[in-house]
C-alpha cells in the first residue's frame, strides 16, 4: 500500500515572503513624487505654524513684568495711621516707597527704627499698567507666583492634547482632526483677549495648550505622510525653517503693537489664524491615511483632483492605485494555496512579484506596547521627548544669552537654532537618524558641561560670562536640532494607524519636562551647577538610549504592525531562517522569535 504524501507546509524565507502592507510611495511618486499637490498639501498644513507658535510664545510680552512701585497715598497722614505709633510722625520720618512695602524710616532719639506696610494703597507703575496683563490685574508681590501658572497649565494643557486628540486623528482622519483644533484655538485666543479675570485667563490658557497639540501633532503627521520616502529629511529641514520664521514674526508685531494693551497684543497674535480660510478650501485628507482605513471611492476623488493639480495623467495614477488594490487579492489568492502545494510550487508561487496592499490589521497603541521590542522602542522614546522638552526649557530660563531686550531674545534664540536645522537636513540620509540623535545630544550635553564648567570657576560676569553664553549656544543648537529630529524620527516608527497616537503619548511625556525646566532657575539660585548636572547626564543617558531604536533611513513608512516587526525579522532572524530553509525544517516560520 502506497503512503499518503504529507501535505507540505512550505517555509517563508525572509527574503521573499510578501509583506501585508500598503507601498503607497508608487501613488506619491506617480502624483510627481514632489509634484505641485504635495507642495501645495504641506505649505497649506504648514501655515499652521503661525497660530501655534504666537499662541505658545506669546507669553512672555502679554505677561511682561513692568518694574513698579508701591503707590503713594492721596493723604500723607493716612501712612501714619496705619502705622498706629506715636513715635513715628510726619516731621520724623522719611518714606520709601519700594517694590512691594512702603518703608517708613524715623529718627527717634537719634536712632533710626523702620516700619514696613505692604503696597496698601496700589501700585506705582513705570508704564501703562495695561501692557501687560501681570501688571493690569495685579499678579505682583505676594501673587507674584501665580504668573508663571500662565504657561504652565498651557504646557498641561499641550500634555492632555497630546494623549488625546491624536486618537482622534488617527480614527477619523488628519483634516477634521486638524481644522477643527485650528477653529478652537483661534476662538479661545480671541477668549484670552477678554479674560475679566486672571482666573479665566488661566483656564483659557489651559484649554488652549490642549487643542494648540491637535493642530501641532496632525501637522506634523500630514507633512510626513504626504511625500515619498525619499524626500523625508527635506520636509524635516523645512519644517524646523518654517518654524523659527514664524517664531521671527513674533517678535515684530509684539514691536509694533508695544504701544497698545496686552489684550490689543493678544488680539494681533490671533489675527494670524485667519490663514485657516486657506486651510479650509485647500488643505485634504491625507493619502497615506485614506489607503490604510480603505476608502476606494474617497481615494479615487482625490486621486483625480492631485493629478490634476500636479498636470500628470490621472488614468496613470489610476492604473497604478488598481495595481496596489488588485494586489491584495493576489495575496489572498496565494495565502489559500499555500497549504496544498508541493515544496516547488509554493516557493514558485511565493517568488512571482505581488504589488502589496495594505491588510485588514486593526491595532492600538496597546498591542505595540504589550511586543517587548516595540515597548522598550515607545520607553526609549517617551524618555528621549521628556529629556530635550525639559533641557530646552531650562536652557531657556538658565541661559545668559537671553538677558537684554525683550524683542531682542526671542530673535537670539531663533539665530541660534536655524543652524540645527541645516545639520539635520544634511546628516539624517549621510548618517542616518540614530547617529544624528546621538551627535546632536553630545553636542547638547558638551555645551552644559562646558557653561557650568566656566560658571563654576570664572563666574558669571565678564569674560567668564561670554565664554559661558557660547557653550550655551552650543546647548541650544543641540537640542532644537534634537528635537527636530525627534519630530520625525518618532512618525516613522509607528504605523499608520497609530501613528499620530504614537507621536502625541512622546509629545505628552515631553510636556512633563516643559513643567520641569522652568524650575531650574529656582535650582540654580540653591546650587548652581545643579541644573547643568541633571541635563547633562538626561542628555547622556538619552544618548546611550537611541542605540536601541531601528534605524529608518531610506525604509517607507510602515503600515502596518507587521511592517514593523519585519524590520527585525529581517534583522535578527534572516540567519536563522537561511539555516532553516537550507536544512530543510519547515517547523519554523519567521516572527515567533521574541515577537
Amino acid at each position: 500500500m502506497s503512503q499518503a504524501r504529507p501535505t507540505f507546509q512550505p517555509v517563508h524565507r525572509t527574503a521573499k515572503m510578501p509583506k501585508a502592507h500598503t507601498e503607497v510611495d508608487p501613488l506619491l511618486d506617480a502624483l510627481g513624487g514632489r509634484g505641485r499637490y504635495q507642495l501645495l498639501q504641506y505649505f497649506v498644513s504648514k501655515i499652521y505654524a503661525f497660530t501655534a507658535a504666537f499662541q505658545l510664545l506669546n507669553f512672555v510680552y502679554v505677561a511682561r513684568n513692568i518694574p513698579h512701585t508701591c503707590g503713594q497715598p492721596n493723604n500723607i497722614s493716612d501712612i501714619f495711621t496705619a502705622i498706629d505709633d506715636d513715635a513715628f510722625t510726619i516731621n520724623n520720618s522719611d518714606i520709601f516707597y519700594d517694590k512691594c512695602s512702603i518703608r517708613v524710616v524715623a529718627n527717634i532719639s537719634g536712632d533710626a527704627e523702620t516700619k514696613q506696610l505692604p503696597c496698601l494703597y496700589g501700585y506705582s507703575f513705570d508704564e501703562r499698567k495695561e501692557l501687560s496683563i501681570i501688571s493690569d490685574m495685579g499678579i505682583v508681590c505676594d501673587r507674584a507666583p501665580l504668573k508663571g501658572l500662565g504657561q504652565t497649565l498651557l504646557i498641561v494643557g499641550q500634555g492632555v492634547g497630546a494623549a488625546v486628540l491624536p486618537i482622534f486623528s488617527d480614527r477619523f482622519g488628519r483634516r477634521p482632526v486638524h481644522l477643527i483644533s485650528h477653529m478652537i484655538v483661534l476662538a479661545l485666543g480671541v477668549g484670552v483677549a477678554f479674560s475679566p479675570t486672571f482666573t479665566v485667563f488661566l483656564v483659557l490658557r489651559l484649554i488652549l495648550g490642549l487643542f494648540q497639540q491637535g493642530i501641532v501633532l496632525t501637522d506634523a503627521t500630514i507633512g510626513i505622510e504626504v511625500f515619498p520616502t525619499r524626500y523625508r529629511k527635506l520636509v524635516a529641514f523645512l519644517s524646523n525653517i518654517g518654524w523659527c520664521t514664524c517664531h521671527l514674526f513674533l517678535p515684530l508685531v509684539a514691536y509694533l503693537l508695544r504701544d497698545y494693551s496686552w489684550r490689543i497684543l493678544q488680539l494681533g497674535c490671533c489675527s494670524v489664524s485667519a490663514v485657516i480660510i486657506l486651510q479650509f478650501f485647500f488643505l485634504e485628507e491625507s493619502l497615506r491615511w485614506l489607503v490604510a482605513n480603505g476608502n476606494p471611492k474617497q481615494i479615487k476623488r482625490l486621486l483625480k483632483k492631485a493629478a490634476r493639480i500636479s498636470r500628470v495623467d490621472y488614468q496613470h495614477v489610476l492604473d497604478v492605485y488598481d495595481s496596489l488594490h488588485s494586489g491584495h487579492e493576489q495575496l489572498d489568492t496565494k495565502k489559500e494555496q499555500e497549504g496544498t502545494l508541493s515544496k516547488e510550487q509554493a516557493d514558485a508561487l511565493l517568488t512571482e512579484p505581488v504589488v502589496h496592499t495594505v491588510d485588514d490589521e486593526t491595532h492600538s497603541l496597546l498591542d505595540f506596547i504589550k511586543d517587548k521590542r516595540l515597548g522598550l522602542n515607545v520607553a526609549v522614546l517617551w524618555f528621549i521627548w521628556f529629556t530635550d522638552s525639559m533641557t530646552y526649557f531650562g536652557l531657556y530660563f538658565t541661559s545668559d544669552a537671553l538677558a537684554g531686550d525683550r524683542f531682542v531674545n526671542v530673535v537670539l534664540l531663533i539665530v541660534v537654532q536655524m543652524p540645527s536645522s541645516v545639520a539635520i537636513y544634511y546628516l539624517v540620509d549621510s548618517i542616518g537618524r540614530k547617529k544624528t540623535c546621538i551627535f546632536l545630544h553630545l553636542i547638547t550635553g558638551f555645551g552644559l558641561v562646558g557653561a557650568t564648567v566656566v560658571r563654576e570657576l570664572m563666574g558669571n560676569t565678564g569674560t567668564g560670562a561670554i565664554i559661558s553664553t557660547a557653550f550655551s549656544c552650543f546647548g541650544f543648537f543641540g537640542i532644537f536640532g534634537a528635537f527636530g529630529a525627534l519630530f520625525f524620527y518618532t512618525p516613522e516608527i509607528f504605523p499608520t494607524n497609530i501613528r499620530n497616537v504614537g507621536l502625541g503619548t512622546s509629545s505628552a511625556f515631553s510636556r512633563f519636562g516643559g513643567m520641569l525646566g522652568p524650575f531650574a532657575g529656582l535650582l540654580s539660585e540653591y546650587v548652581t551647577w545643579a541644573p547643568g548636572a541633571v541635563f547633562t547626564c538626561c542628555c547622556l543617558a538619552a544618548t546611550a538610549m537611541v542605540i536601541v531604536l531601528p534605524e529608518t533611513k531610506g525604509k517607507e513608512l510602515p503600515q502596518t504592525l507587521s511592517d514593523v516587526k519585519g524590520w527585525y525579522v529581517t534583522t535578527d532572524d534572516k540567519r536563522r531562517m537561511d539555516s532553516i530553509a537550507k536544512d530543510g525544517d519547515a517547523d519554523e516560520t519567521p516572527g515567533q522569535h521574541g515577537l
